[in-house]
């Protein structure tokens, strides 16, 4: 199987590159499409909501003239919508331009963002920490103990829920390890070691659950 992969931004981008074939080592990135063979993956960045409707287009025009076998994977944010809701929507559109066409596709919904799948990490939160701000943050919603995609705005300045997620990650990372995160340098979170934290979050905890989705889109 070879996979079409349309991502939300710059960050999932970078970062799956890395983690799908720790998912699945038998698959291999390529970087254009008339280089695939059997069992390869091409990612390709949406630009955010709603430009990655154009690039989900752009896939199914691409795969409608492949005649290798791919599936169309779609990663998104949830953002504001339910989990299903998001879901939906990005269901209905691409049956809507999939009509009588035979393409096989995926919905993996980020709830609510990809900064909370990797708030999952229960190793990057410190026992003891001196910033106020984080230690603010942990006792509105403490990420070791709760399950990430329950985490709640804590206050209007923080903005919304993703933006609030993606602060919280970034004190995290900078309080117990010095590392920086942001959108344009996610390389922190893509390392295998974190990845496998994410993996066993949910394994033990059933925590992050939309991360499952992920990793049972490219498991074979």
């Amino acid at each position: 199987m070879n996979y079409y992969v349309v991502v939300e931004g710059s960050v999932e981008k970078t970062v799956y590159s890395q983690w799908i074939p720790l998912i699945n080592p038998s698959l291999k990135q390529i970087h254009l499409l008339n280089e695939a063979t059997q069992d390869t993956f091409i990612i390709f960045n949406g630009g955010g909501f709603p430009s990655i409707l154009g690039m989900i287009d752009d896939g199914i025009a691409d795969l409608e003239e492949l005649e290798k076998d791919f599936q169309l994977v779609i990663i998104i944010d949830s953002e504001d919508m339910t989990r299903q809701e998001k879901f939906d929507e990005i269901d209905t559109y691409i049956r809507g331009k999939t009509v009588m066409l035979n393409i096989k596709y995926k919905i993996i919904v980020q709830h609510f963002c990809f900064e909370t799948w990797a708030l999952g990490n229960r190793k990057i939160v410190s026992s003891n920490p001196n910033n106020p701000e984080l230690i603010r943050y942990l006792k509105h919603f403490h990420v070791r103990k709760n399950d990430p995609e329950l985490l709640t705005c804590i206050s209007v300045e923080d903005g919304n829920r993703a933006q609030f997620a993606e602060k919280y990650l970034r004190k995290l990372l900078q309080q117990k390890f010095r590392l920086t995160y942001t959108k344009r340098n996610p390389a922190a979170v893509a390392h295998p070691t974190y990845f496998n934290e994410l993996k066993k979050r949910f394994e033990d905890t059933g925590h992050i659950n939309s991360f499952n989705v992920l990793l049972a889109t490219f498991t074979i």
